[in-house]
Parts: structure tokens; sequence; C-alpha cells
């Protein structure tokens, strides 16, 4: 089987095989079973996992957790989509991966339960790996000559702190007040075909 996973490596570019992978079903469960050993070997208990075994893998890439592993292969999938069209705007019907498409829709989903302090999957370190890539948390309607990303500020993480200064106090009346802006903002743009990039997201399950 190693020499299957060195196959799908020379293919992909990476190790990070999926729980159901139809093109080889096989080295799926394989896969599943060797993080499955490697977790027995290091909580004492029996497996035929082994050091020697667990360091060939690494040599290779190999990835021992399930959701880093998920989470990483997606990640590569939205670097060739922004090599291949210049942007992360992904729109919710691109055929070339749907499921890049529902993945990009969950982490906006994500993101915005993370700043409204509910329980998500998204955490400081994904959102700062997302813009580093140029990912966009909110997509704003406009049309279709071009993208144009706002930057705003930093995106607020939930560890608590004490502010320096007490809170200022309510404006006075006519006066605008100041409202957080979400991390990065995007204008509705087109991708080569015409097609709108992004709709209103509906709630998607978080990977």
């Amino acid at each position: 089987m190693l020499s299957e996973l060195l196959e799908f490596k020379g293919t992909t570019g990476h190790m990070f095989i999926p729980h159901t992978y139809p093109p080889n079903p096989q080295l799926a469960r394989w896969v599943k079973r060797q993080r499955r050993q490697y977790k027995l070997m290091n909580e004492g208990k029996t497996s035929t996992m082994t050091p020697e075994r667990a360091k060939v893998l690494e040599k290779h890439g190999f990835v021992w957790d399930s959701h880093d592993a998920a989470w990483k292969e997606k990640i590569s999938d939205l670097k060739k989509y922004r090599t291949e069209h210049g942007h992360c705007l992904v729109p919710s019907n691109y055929k070339g991966n749907p499921h890049l498409a529902t993945w990009v829709k969950c982490q906006r989903r994500q993101y915005k339960l993370f700043l409204e302090g509910k329980s998500s999957a998204m955490n400081a370190k994904r959102i700062a790996e997302l813009e580093s890539e140029g990912f966009c948390w909110e997509i704003r309607g406009g049309g279709t000559s071009g993208i144009k990303v706002r930057q705003a500020p930093s995106v607020p993480t939930r560890s608590s702190t004490i502010p320096s200064e007490p809170p200022s106090l309510p404006q006075a009346s006519g006066e605008p007040s100041t409202v957080p802006a979400p991390a990065s903002t995007c204008e509705k743009a087109g991708n080569k075909n015409g097609t709108a990039v992004d709709k209103r997201d509906p709630p998607v399950a978080a990977v």
C-alpha cells in the first residue's frame, strides 16, 4: 500500500487522502487504519503501528490527523484555483470542483459564527491561513468588470483582552457610531464564463 500512497502523492502533490476516495477506496481505508493504529500506539495500547513505520510515513509527508488532512486538501485546491483564476472567489456553482465551492461557502459561514462567539470550526490560525491566500469573507454585489478587495481591521479572536482605555461614551445625536468591519470584503465579480461568483450563502456543515 505504501507504493500506492506514493503514487497518490506523485499525482496530487500531497498526502491528504480523504476518507472517501473513489479512484482507490482500498487506499482510503488503509490510510484510515494507519491513523487509527497510530493513535493506539500513542495511547500505549496494542497496535500494528511501530515508531519505525510512523517515521517512514512521516518522511513522505503523511498527515496523522484526518481533520487536518481534510483542511490541507481544501487549501491545496484553493491554491490551485487561485493560480488558474487569479483570485479566490470560487463560484457557488463551480463545476470544476463542486466540493471546493461548498467548502468555501462553509468557511464564510463558520467565520460568521466565530465572530458571533458561537460554536464554530473556524479559529484564528485558519483565518490567517485563508487570508494569506487572498480569501474574501464577505461578497458585496457589484458589477462584473473586476474584483475589488477592501482590507479592514484585524480579525478579532476569542481570547479575552482588557482594554487599556475605558470604552468611549455614546456619540452625540447626529454623529455616526463606529462599527467594526469584517476582515475583508469583495465586490461580486464574474468568472471567465460571466457567471456570478457568489450568491447568498446558506448554512453549510463544517468540514
